[in-house]
C-alpha cells in the first residue's frame, strides 16, 4: 500500500505540475498523513517536516521588535538556535534516508522544498535585520524559485531533476553564511573579530557566486526541456 501511494504521489505530480509547490506540499502531507502512509511517517520525512515548523518559529521569535527589550534578546537567542537545529536536520534527514534504505518520492519532493524555505525566511530575516544587502538575497531568491519552477517543469514532462554535487554544496555555503550572520545579530560574533568586513564581505561574495553558477548548471540541464516548451 505504502509502494502504491508513493507511485500515487509521483504520478500526481507530475500532472498536475502547473500547481504551486506550496499547494503541492499541503495537499499530499494531507492525503499521507490521513492515509496513515509511511511514505510521509517515517524519520527522514519527519525531520524533513520538523525543519519547515522549525522555520516557522524562528522567524516568529527573530521578528521580535528591539522595543521588548527585556525578552527580546532572549527571544533572538533562541530563534538563532532553533534555526541552527533547523539546519542540521537538513544533514540527519538525509543520513538516515540513505542508512535506513527510507528514500520516498516524497521525500525526494520535500527535501529540496523545505530547503528553499529555510534559504528564504533565514535570507529575508537577516535582510530585514541589515546583516545581509538586499540584492544578495534577491539573487538567492530569485535562483530558489527558479529552479523549483524548472522542477515543476521536468515533471510536466515525466522527468525528475536531482540535486545536483555542487547544488548540495551551495546549499551548506548558504546554511553557513546563514549561521555566521544570525551569530552577528544576536551579537555572538562581533562584526569586529576580524578587525574589519573583509572576511564577511568575501564569505557573501562566495554565496552569490555558487548561487549564480548552480543556477546556470540547472538551466543548461534543463535547457532541452525550455526550449521544446518555448
Amino acid at each position: 500500500r505504502d509502494f502504491l501511494a508513493s507511485l500515487h504521489f509521483r504520478e500526481s505530480v507530475q500532472s498536475e505540475g502547473c500547481w504551486s509547490s506550496k499547494l503541492l506540499f499541503l495537499k499530499y502531507t494531507v492525503q499521507a498523513l490521513l492515509n496513515g502512509s509511511r511514505v510521509v511517517m517515517n524519520l527522514p520525512n519527519l525531520l524533513t517536516l520538523s525543519r519547515i515548523v522549525m522555520c516557522v518559529i524562528f522567524v516568529a521569535l527573530l521578528s521580535v521588535p528591539q522595543g521588548y527589550a527585556k525578552w527580546q534578546q532572549r527571544a533572538w537567542e533562541v530563534g538563532y538556535v532553533l534555526a541552527v537545529l533547523a539546519g542540521f536536520t537538513d544533514f540527519l534527514d538525509g543520513y538516515y534516508a540513505r542508512k535506513l534504505n527510507l528514500v520516498t518520492e516524497f521525500g525526494k519532493f520535500l527535501d529540496p522544498l523545505s530547503d528553499k524555505i529555510f534559504a528564504v525566511a533565514g535570507f529575508v530575516v537577516l535582510t530585514d535585520k541589515g546583516i545581509i544587502p538586499c540584492w544578495i538575497t534577491v539573487v538567492v531568491l530569485s535562483r530558489e524559485f527558479l529552479v523549483q519552477g524548472l522542477r515543476q517543469m521536468a515533471s510536466g514532462h515525466g522527468k525528475i531533476i536531482p540535486v545536483s554535487y555542487l547544488g548540495k554544496v551551495k546549499t551548506t555555503v548558504q546554511m553557513l553564511c546563514l549561521a555566521i550572520g544570525g551569530a552577528m545579530m544576536v551579537d555572538w560574533v562581533p562584526v569586529d573579530l576580524w578587525g574589519s568586513r573583509i572576511l564577511w564581505d568575501s564569505f557573501l561574495g562566495l554565496t552569490v557566486g555558487i548561487t549564480i553558477y548552480t543556477c546556470t548548471q540547472y538551466l543548461r540541464g534543463a535547457s532541452d526541456i525550455i526550449l521544446k516548451d518555448m
